[in-house]
């Protein structure tokens, strides 16, 4: 038997359209559609039924504007304010139209969709809110003619969307638009695609003169404004030049840094803000640490030449940003004042080389050792900000171990000024020996205890205490049973309405007090128990570990609950049972001092 074809609604086609884009898919595909809600069905529903009634569109507009960064981003902010004001403007005179919201996208590409303001009046558009779209231009809607043309052409026509650019005289509402438009996308696109090319032309004719076009120069350098040159900057340049020298000395990138932030010399970052004249991110910024040395040592600006193209991505493919290899940069020698000879940057360039092939060598070595097992994954944590601490090997390829944050080593885009760590045989050290101790007070106490409860003391206490919870228990029963014969009273006029309510409130709060009195008493009674019943996991762990005479990661997973560890390398250490322990400690207290 045939099967019957089902045909999918408008709404589901647009959403399978729109979804294929933003995949950046091109070709149609049939996936499954995403089934449109019963809120976007109802609008629908609603506004064509009040089109009907009225006999007339009346048309909800959205205005979209865009300033693309890549061809405008030198012109006033206020472009995008222009182009709102002109559409308004243009709403205004006419007669079946009403401005539902604005959307602007301010430095996005017009080359692609993924744009926050889009997105959220394609979302809009889906629920019904919107039912016209209006630009400035084609261009400000997107310059890449197939998917503009996509979303003009499939997407808005499914949504019952609108869709006018006003100085380019097209309205989807006349069909005699509509041969216009794909060429006018075409040209759009080309258009960016030159501007791209302009750009990277331009930006090569002025590497090329010697001109420096990056926002912030390198450290030691300042940027002639006029010349647009670098320049020796004489507070800075001198210390660039120390650092090459004391490099060749034998001092390591940390020796160097750990000197220069003695000395009391404003590391690279901090220099920077106070040049701008921001004190406060300055006293945020960090200090002089290694890999600051690292990139002025390996910096070719300083000696003399420009290197450029260290990146690629462009106009085209804003979202395809990525390092260039080293063979494909482009260098201009001799562009600006060097601070070092080539000589003397060569000498450190194969010092670095040497230094790396040895290093290589001797984790080489060392590959046998292995990096050894976190015992506390997901447990220990820094003080700092709080992420999971690691375990690394020792900065100079030795072979220790340490448990260390490693936020900075991992993810430069978090900040983290706590670098605590501790040696790897050290924390387990100590946790053996805090579970150890927390073991052996646990039995001490258990056993103390037990002997407590078996005397005749322990005997007379919970007798006594189980006299006591009888008689608050009975003086919970009375206030109740009073409770509910206050209806009685009031509805035969022995009492008032007021004095039914008072009465009532203090029964109840008589009932509350002595219902908490007696989960106290319970408690107490407890404590002397014939036999003291720990916790069952507690006792089963015990059992486990009680003879291991060091730690184990299944131990650790069986005692340790959190480790925190500071800047100092200190660290505080709890574990899962801690508050059995303390209620114990607590229980056995209680019987020494009445003993």
């Amino acid at each position: 038997m045939a099967r019957k074809s089902r045909k999918k609604s408008p709404v589901v086609m647009a959403e399978i359209i729109e979804s294929s884009m933003v995949r950046k898919q091109t070709e149609w595909t049939d996936t499954l559609p995403v089934q449109p809600t019963e809120n976007l069905i109802a609008n629908l529903t609603v506004q064509a039924t009040a089109d009907t009634e009225c006999g007339t569109k009346f048309y909800h507009a959205a205005i979209y504007a865009r300033l693309s960064y890549e061809t405008e981003a030198n012109r006033e902010r206020d472009t995008v304010e222009t182009q709102i004001a002109y559409l308004k403007n243009f709403i205004d005179r006419q007669e079946d139209m009403e401005l539902a919201d604005i959307y602007a996208d301010v430095s996005f590409s017009g080359t692609n969709f993924e744009r926050p303001e889009f997105e959220r009046m394609m979302q809009d558009i889906r629920s019904g809110k919107i039912d016209t779209v209006i630009t400035k231009d084609l261009s400000r809607l997107g310059r890449n003619y197939i998917d503009s043309g996509t979303y003009i052409e499939r997407i808005f026509p499914l949504f019952h969307v609108r869709y006018i650019a006003v100085n380019d005289d097209f309205d989807t509402n006349r069909a005699e638009t509509d041969l216009t438009m794909p060429l006018k996308n075409i040209i759009n696109e080309w258009y960016a695609r030159d501007i791209s090319d302009k750009i990277h032309a331009s930006h090569r004719a002025m590497w090329k003169s010697g001109a420096y076009i990056y926002g912030r120069p390198p450290y030691g350098y300042k940027k002639d404004a006029v010349a647009k040159k670098l320049v020796p900057d004489g507070e800075t340049a001198p210390v660039v030049q120390r650092i090459f020298e004391m490099y060749l000395d034998g001092m390591t990138y940390s020796e160097i840094a750990r000197q220069l932030q003695q000395e009391g010399i404003v590391s690279p970052p901090k220099y920077r803000h106070l040049e701008q004249g921001n004190p406060e991110k300055a006293d945020k910024a960090r200090d002089w640490y290694h890999l600051h040395v690292k990139t002025i040592l390996t910096n070719q600006h300083y000696i003399g030449d420009s290197v450029h193209a260290k990146r690629e991505g462009g106009f085209n493919n804003p979202d395809k940003d990525r390092r260039v290899s080293e063979e494909h940069w482009i260098i201009i020698p001799d562009t600006h004042e060097p601070l070092v000879s080539r000589e003397l940057f060569e000498e450190v360039q194969k010092k670095i080389k040497r230094n790396i092939q040895n290093l290589h060598a001797h984790n080489a070595a060392l590959e046998h050792e292995k990096t050894p097992e976190n015992f506390f994954s997901g447990k220990c944590i820094c003080a700092c900000c709080r992420k999971n601490i690691g375990v690394v090997r020792s900065n100079t390829g030795s072979n220790y171990f340490y448990y260390r944050c490693t936020t900075t080593m991992f993810n430069h885009l978090m900040k983290c000024t706590e670098h605590g760590r501790i040696k790897y045989q050290v924390l387990h050290d100590a946790v053996f020996q805090v579970i150890k101790s927390h073991m052996k007070l646990c039995l001490e106490k258990t056993e103390q205890t037990r002997e407590r409860n078996r005397s005749s003391y322990g005997i007379r206490q919970y007798r006594f205490y189980a006299g006591e919870i009888i008689k608050t228990q009975n003086g919970i029963r009375k206030a109740k049973a009073r409770e509910r014969g206050l209806y009685e009273d009031y509805k035969g006029g022995i009492i008032t309405s007021e004095e039914y309510l008072q009465y009532q409130q203090s029964y109840r709060q008589q009932a509350a007090e002595l219902e908490k009195t007696a989960e106290g008493l319970l408690e107490r009674q407890k404590r002397y128990q014939k036999d003291f019943l720990p916790d069952k996991d507690w006792v089963a762990a015990v059992k486990k570990f009680m003879g291991k005479r060091k730690l184990t990661k299944e131990m650790a997973d069986a005692f340790v609950e959190r480790i925190v560890l500071d800047k100092e390398g200190n660290v505080e250490i709890t574990l899962k049972y801690d508050d059995f322990l303390k209620e114990l400690i607590q229980t056995a207290g209680e019987g020494c001092g009445n003993g």
